[in-house]
C-alpha cells in the first residue's frame, strides 16, 4: 500500500517526489530520502520506522543508522529495517557515495577523503530530525563494519552502541596485501560482483552481459592471471578495473592505506570510550586477527562493555546462524548465537534503549572450539567436524601454554628441538606453476565456486579447479609442498589462540614467497579409507615485505632470514588418533597472486624465474611453528 508523503508522519522532511509503503501492518519505509552532503553530493537512503508513530504526531525514536556500498534495497537489509522497526527503532540505511542510487565517485573504502566525513554529515542531518530523540546506534558487516570505525572517530553526539561484523584494522597488512601478498580471492570476485551494480552495466545491456560472462566464468580466471589494465570486461566499469589494480600496485605502505576507514590500527585512543561494542567474526574470516586485536584494544580503554563471538564462519552475512563452513559441518550448537537480527537489537536495547534484557552480563568472549564431532558424513557431504561454545574474559586464554613445535628434517613435527647438525630441506618453487589453495580464509562465495574454496578443506586437488590443471592428488604431494606431522597423537590436544610460523628460510631469488597452513588429520578409517587433511589456518608472507615492511626491500640471494608467518587464530581440539600437521610451500594460488620471483613491481612483471627454496630445520636455525596449547592437553603429543 502505498500513501502520498503528505499522509507519512515523517513528511516533513522528505520531498513531495518521495513515496512511503506500509510494508505489513506495523511498519512504513519511506524510500529514497535525499541527504545532501557539504560538497552538494546527494547520498540516497530508505528510512524504516513504526506504523504506530503515525498516531503520535512529533513522537521522537531512538535510530539505528548502516552505511553500504551493497545496495541499501536488497532483501537482508528490509529483513533488518523491518525487525528494527517493529522493536522501535528509526533504521536509516544509506547508499555510500558512488554506490546504489547515491550520487559522486566510488573509491574503495576511501571516500570523500574518508568515508567518516560522509557518515558524520549524514549522522548530524538524523540528530537534527524531529523523530530522532538523540539515542543512536549503528550497525553492519565488512565495509559498512568500517564505515562504523570512520564514523566513530569522529565522535557523534549521541553514539550509544555499535554492531560490528567482521571489519579489519589494517586492510592493507591482514586484507588486500596479506602480509604483502595480493588476495585476488576476495578483490577480483569483489570487483566483477559490485561492476555488475555500476553504472555503466545498469545502463548498457552489453557491459552488464560482458560482466555477467566474467562472473559465470570464474574456472578460467586462474590461466588468465596475472590480469593487465584493459584486458578484461572489468574495463567496461572502470571504477571496478580501478579498484581492482589500486589493490594490485599499491603494495607500499603509501598514505592511500592510512585513510581511518582502512586503517583503524593506531587510533585506539582517538575511539569514543562510551559506545558499548558487539563484534562478530570467524575461524575462517579474513578479519579474525583483527576483531581480536579490536577485543583487545577496546576493552583496555572502553568505560562500556565489549564483546565478541567468534564462531566457525567464513565472512559472510549469515554469521550467527551458519552451522557449516567449506567441508565441515560443526552442528546446530554453532547457531545458538543467533538469529543474526535478534542478537543485534537486544544489543541496541540494552544500550540505545536502556533495557534491562541482561545481554551485557555475560562473558566478554565467546568462541568456538571446534574438532569435537566424529568425523560422520553427513547428508550434504560434509564431515561432522562438531564442536562446542566456551567463555572467557581475555585473549589469549588465560593458562594458555605458548609452545613451540619444531620441523624436523624427516618430516616430523615435536616439541624436541632438532639436533644441531640436521641437514636444511629444500624445494623448487615455479610461478608457472604454483601451488593450488583449497580452503581459504577468504568470502563465503558459492557464487565463484571454481575459484577459490572458502573455509576448511580437506587438503586435495580438484580436477574442476583450474588451479590444479585436471589433478586430484593430495596437495602434499607435490614436490613443492614440505609437510611435517606430529605422531598419532595419544590423547586429544587443544589448540586455543594466535598461530604463527617462525622460519629460517633462504632463496635463490631477490624475491619469493612463503606459505604456511596448519592442518587436523582425520586417520585412515571405514569412514575415510584415505583419511582427511583438514585445512584449520593458513598465512603467506612476501619476503619483500618482511618484518612487517612499509617498503618492499628485496633480499639477497642465497642469504638466510629469520621471518615470521603469521596464520589465522584458531580453536581446534586435535582428537587422540589425529595428528597436528604443518605444510610449508611458496603459493595459495589463486587466493593469493604468484611471486614471480624476479623482484619487479608488483603488478608489473615482465616474467618469472624459479626459486630454490631452503628451509633451515638445525637446533641452531630451528624452523618452527607456535601452538598456543591449553591446560592439560598436551600430554597426547609424542615428541
Amino acid at each position: 500500500m502505498a500513501i502520498t508523503t503528505a499522509q507519512s508522519p515523517f513528511s516533513a522532511f522528505v520531498e513531495t517526489s518521495v513515496v512511503t509503503e506500509l510494508l505489513n501492518e506495523s511498519v512504513y519505509i519511506t524510500c529514497g530520502v535525499p541527504i545532501i552532503m557539504s560538497d552538494g553530493i546527494t547520498l540516497m537512503a530508505d528510512i524504516y520506522y513504526p506504523a504506530f508513530s503515525s498516531k503520535l504526531p512529533g513522537s521522537a525514536l531512538p535510530v539505528i543508522l548502516e552505511r553500504t556500498p551493497y545496495d541499501r534495497t536488497i532483501q537482508r537489509f528490509q529483513g533488518f529495517g523491518i525487525a528494527a522497526a517493529k522493536a522501535g527503532y528509526v533504521f536509516v540505511i544509506q547508499d555510500v557515495r558512488g554506490r546504489g542510487a547515491s550520487e559522486g565517485s566510488f573509491h574503495m573504502m576511501t571516500n570523500h577523503p574518508d568515508e567518516g566525513m560522509d557518515g558524520i554529515e549524514t549522522w548530524n542531518w538524523i540528530i537534527a530530525q524531529s523523530w530522532c530523540n538523540g539515542r543512536l546506534g549503528t550497525v553492519g558487516g565488512s565495509f559498512s563494519s568500517a564505515n562504523q570505525h570512520a564514523l566513530a572517530l569522529h565522535h557523534p553526539v549521541g553514539l550509544l552502541a555499535q554492531v560490528q561484523r567482521d571489519s579489519g584494522t589494517n586492510y592493507r597488512q591482514r586484507m588486500f596485501r596479506y602480509h604483502g601478498a595480493f588476495n585476488v580471492g576476495v578483490v577480483l570476485p569483489w570487483a566483477i560482483e559490485h561492476g555488475l551494480q555500476s553504472p555503466e552495466a545498469r545502463e548498457n545491456p552489453k557491459v552488464h552481459a560482458a560482466l555477467s560472462a566474467m562472473r559465470n566464468s570464474s574456472a578460467q580466471w586462474p590461466a588468465k592471471l596475472p590480469l593487465r589494465r584493459g584486458d578484461s570486461p572489468l574495463a567496461l566499469a572502470p571504477t571496478y578495473e580501478d579498484v581492482y589494480f589500486t589493490m594490485l600496485e599499491a603494495a607500499d605502505d603509501t598514505d592511500y592505506w592510512h585513510n581511518p576507514t582502512v586503517r583503524l590500527e593506531g587510533r585506539w585512543d582517538e575511539y569514543p570510550t562510551d559506545v558499548a561494542i558487539l563484534m562478530t567474526s570467524g575461524w575462517f574470516a579474513h578479519h579474525a586477527n583483527a576483531n581480536l586485536d579490536k577485543f583487545k584494544e577496546f576493552r583496555r580503554r572502553s568505560k562500556q562493555p565489549i564483546q565478541l563471538i567468534i564462531g566457525p564462519w567464513v565472512h559472510s552475512p549469515a554469521m550467527l546462524e551458519a552451522t557449516y563452513a567449506g567441508e565441515a559441518e560443526f552442528g546446530p550448537s554453532a547457531a545458538e548465537q543467533g538469529p543474526i537480527n535478534n542478537a543485534w537489537l537486544a544489543w541496541l536495547d540494552r544500550f540505545v534503549k536502556e533495557d534491562d534484557n541482561g545481554v551485557d552480563i555475560g562473558p566478554a568472549l565467546r568462541y568456538f572450539v571446534m574438532g569435537l564431532g566424529d568425523g560422520h558424513i553427513t547428508t550434504e557431504g560434509r564431515i561432522f567436524h562438531g564442536g562446542e561454545w566456551r567463555a572467557a574474559e581475555q585473549w589469549p586464554i588465560p593458562g594458555t601454554r605458548v609452545t613451540p613445535f619444531y620441523l624436523h628434517g624427516d618430516g616430523r613435527l615435536a616439541m624436541e628441538r632438532p639436533a644441531i647438525d640436521a641437514a636444511s630441506l629444500s624445494y623448487r618453487f615455479d610461478p608457472e606453476d604454483p601451488c593450488p589453495g583449497i580452503g581459504a580464509s577468504s568470502l563465503q562465495s558459492e557464487t565463484f565456486p571454481a575459484f577459490v574454496l572458502p573455509g576448511p578443506r580437506d587438503q586435495r586437488c580438484r580436477p574442476t579447479l583450474a588451479a590444479c590443471r585436471g589433478s586430484d592428488r593430495p596437495l602434499n604431494e607435490r614436490e613443492d609442498v614440505l609437510t611435517f606431522q606430529t605422531e598419532p597423537l595419544k590423547e586429544a590436544c587443544e589448540v586455543t589462540g594466535p598461530l604463527v610460523v617462525r622460519l629460517h628460510v633462504s632463496s635463490s631469488a631477490p624475491d619469493t614467497d612463503f606459505t604456511a597452513k596448519l592442518i587436523d588429520i582425520y586417520p585412515p578409517d571405514d569412514i575415510h579409507p584415505e583419511g582427511v587433511a583438514l585445512l584449520l589456518s593458513e598465512g603467506i608472507l612476501r619476503m619483500r615485505y618482511r618484518d612487517n615492511r612499509a617498503t618492499g626491500e628485496l633480499i639477497e640471494p642465497g642469504r638466510e632470514y629469520a621471518v615470521s608467518v603469521e596464520l589465522n587464530p584458531t580453536s581446534n581440539v586435535f582428537k587422540a588418533g589425529h595428528r597436528i600437521r604443518l605444510d610449508i610451500s611458496s603459493a595459495s594460488f589463486p587466493e593469493y597472486d604468484v611471486n614471480p620471483n624476479t623482484g619487479e613491481p608488483l603488478g608489473a612483471h615482465t616474467h618469472t624465474q624459479v626459486a630454490d627454496q631452503t628451509i633451515f630445520v638445525d637446533g641452531l636455525r630451528a624452523s618452527h611453528i607456535v601452538l598456543p596449547l591449553q591446560p592439560t592437553t598436551d600430554q597426547g603429543v609424542t615428541t
